[in-house]
């Protein structure tokens, strides 16, 4: 019943990871990074990521998914034209 605080999720996500047996060591931002790579892999929005994410710049939400949308961006779209994919 009562609301997170700041050092409410790092600790959650260590007990489950080490519940788990998973040898690492998640942080709250571990988190934040995790779901904007998830949403951009899905084919949501830089836009749509930071209104999930109460962003208010799109530098780190587009920092977090560099290698997602490098994957799907224009030498990705030409080498599949080329077809050397």
């Amino acid at each position: 019943g009562n609301r997170l605080n700041d050092r409410d999720v790092p600790r959650i996500l260590k007990e489950m990871a080490k519940a788990a047996g998973l040898t690492l060591n998640p942080s709250g931002h571990s988190a934040r990074v995790g779901v904007a790579q998830d949403m951009t892999a899905a084919g949501f929005g830089l836009a749509e990521i930071m209104q999930a994410g109460r962003g208010k710049s799109p530098a780190m939400p587009a920092r977090y998914s560099e290698n997602q949308q490098a994957r799907r961006g224009a030498a990705a779209k030409l080498a599949a034209l080329q077809d050397r994919t």
